[in-house]
């Protein structure tokens, strides 16, 4: 009953959204419509399985879109990605600066709450590291908050090409079936050996080449879509589920500058990265917006901008952070611990 109401939630504020014409309608409206049930203290709930669904179904369909003038354009990416990783690095030790030395943060939440996407990673080390979860999961959520909600106008915007697609070609139920089974197979093996956001680019890596190889033809239909997206937005808003209205208000501040902070030197860099590998502003700003890699690339396809670039770029970002952030991580937080009878390190 709790999930059917999540989802009505979600499917009244997206309908709005839609209607009003907003970019990515359902998943940003979704989002916004359960937050505010969940601040006027409304219990919603998504459960994995479902939320795991709607993983494969977006990523099914991401991998559809892609096509031979994706690979083609994908010679122009490392520069970019050299532009990411250079942006990615800025964003984190400016946000460090911001929250230990101005706010005065202890190191373990200033370090966490700076650290630009890979939520779920970040979160398991926060909580290793002691460091004050509220705080660090509030900033983090309200930077995924003001991307989801603001993002897609500013892209749209920016973007050049038509808001609207032409008209998928026709899809045969066998084949899409066939699709959906394979990359639900794939996705939830790499899930069950926990490669990094497996789930998500089992999905897509599966259809894409299903699509590339001439199998399947046609697309998903819209309903499908729309619930897929209802879902992953309602997840999104269920990480306030624990916070009061005070404690949102009271570290509302802290988190819209450290997002502004972000976007800042994201938009920076997506200017460089756009001129350099002559790549649409529109494009590589969503690619370097520090997001997730789901939602991101959710978005990217709403907008009908190329979901291969962006999520290349956002599981570029969530596999470096990955592998780099548990060293550096550990050899911080190690250097600022008093030894016996002494004190910590100063920044």
């Amino acid at each position: 009953m709790r999930l059917l109401l999540t989802l009505a939630l979600g499917a009244l504020g997206g309908a709005v959204f839609a209607f009003i014409h907003f970019p990515a309608p359902w998943l940003a409206g979704s989002m916004i419509a359960a937050i505010l049930a969940v601040l006027f203290g409304l219990k919603l709930w998504v459960p994995n399985a479902v939320r795991n669904a709607a993983f494969i179904i977006l990523g099914v369909q991401i991998g559809s879109s892609v096509t031979m003038e994706t690979l083609t354009t994908a010679a122009r990416w490392p520069l970019s990605l050299v532009m990411l990783a250079v942006t990615v690095t800025m964003v984190t030790a400016a946000c460090y600066m911001f929250y230990r030395r101005i706010r005065g943060w202890p190191v373990a939440d200033a370090l966490f709450s700076s650290l630009p996407g890979a939520l779920s990673l970040v979160v398991a080390l926060a909580d290793d590291a002691k460091a004050d979860m509220r705080r660090v999961i509030i900033a983090q959520s309200i930077r995924l908050f003001f991307l989801v909600a603001a993002l897609p106008l500013v892209i749209n915007s920016l973007s050049t090409r038509p808001a609207s697609q032409a008209p998928p070609g026709a899809s045969v139920w066998w084949e899409i079936a066939l699709v959906v089974a394979a990359s639900a197979t794939v996705a939830l093996l790499l899930e069950r050996l926990r490669i990094p956001a497996g789930l998500f680019v089992g999905a897509i890596v599966t259809s894409a080449l299903f699509y590339l190889g001439g199998v399947a033809h046609g697309a998903l239909h819209a309903p499908v879509l729309i619930l897929a997206n209802i879902i992953l937005g309602t997840s999104l808003a269920s990480r306030f589920q624990d916070f009061t209205m005070g404690e949102l208000l009271h570290a509302l501040g802290d988190g819209i500058a450290g997002f502004a902070i972000a976007l800042v030197l994201s938009v920076l860099g997506a200017i460089l990265a756009s001129v350099i590998a002559g790549l649409p502003f529109a494009q590589t700003l969503l690619a370097f917006s520090p997001g997730g890699l789901d939602v991101m690339t959710v978005i990217a396809l709403a907008l009908h901008l190329d979901p291969a670039y962006v999520g290349a770029h956002q599981l570029a970002r969530y596999l470096a952070m990955s592998l780099v952030i548990p060293p550096l991580t550990a050899y911080l937080l190690r250097r600022r611990l008093p030894p016996p009878g002494g004190t910590p390190d100063k920044d």
